[in-house]
């Protein structure tokens, strides 16, 4: 009985971790599409189509300023000022947000499938081979023929280290950590990283 209910908590406790990135996900997505579809309703209504399509006309044109925005924001990007602030939200979502690296790479590289020719997975935590002993790093670019650019960060700062240009033999992928838990390995001097893989 004792190990049934050890079973069932921990099940229980696997599923809350399932459900919360999701949960917090399609909440941000509720507020967000009710913000478009307030200002959507009075564009409706000001161009008179909600006389035409009826209470689709608030979805609709809710729908249709979110891409026109989606749309003009691409442009923003080339901005380096708005990259920069880019960088800087997408770095306190990793931090309050459970899941949200993941859930990101994920749709990075569904867009990026698109591309005839597959690039080599990069910004990854990698395990560095200096001598005797292995040294925490971030692979910054692969390419084919063996080269990579690694960055090696200084504890206890994760920004700050050398850039070195190595052979894909010299370090070690860590496919199942992510950066913002290697960072914050690097930030505690090293705490952690044993149990990286």
């Amino acid at each position: 009985m004792k190990r049934f209910l050890l079973q069932v908590e921990r099940n229980c406790i696997s599923g809350a971790l399932v459900l919360l990135p999701l949960l917090v996900f399609f909440i941000l997505l509720e507020k967000v599409w009710k913000f478009f579809q307030n200002y959507g309703e009075k564009f409706a209504h000001f161009l008179r189509l909600d006389l035409v399509l009826g209470k689709y006309a608030t979805d609709i044109a809710g729908g249709i300023i979110l891409l026109a925005l989606i749309y003009f924001s691409g442009f923003l990007m080339r901005l380096s000022l708005l990259k920069r602030f880019t960088k800087w939200v997408d770095e306190k979502l990793m931090i309050f947000l459970p899941g949200y690296e993941k859930n990101k790479k994920e749709a990075e590289e569904k867009l990026l499938k698109r591309n005839s020719k597959p690039k080599p997975v990069t910004d990854l935590p990698v395990l560095f081979k200096n001598g005797n002993f292995w040294q925490p790093a971030h692979l910054i670019e692969e390419d084919e023929m063996g080269n990579a650019v690694i960055f090696l960060p200084n504890a206890p700062t994760h920004n700050e280290g050398q850039i070195l240009i190595v052979q894909s033999g010299d370090f070690k992928k860590l496919p199942q950590t992510t950066i913002s838990s290697l960072d914050e390995s690097i930030k505690s001097f090293g705490k952690g990283i044993l149990s990286f893989k």
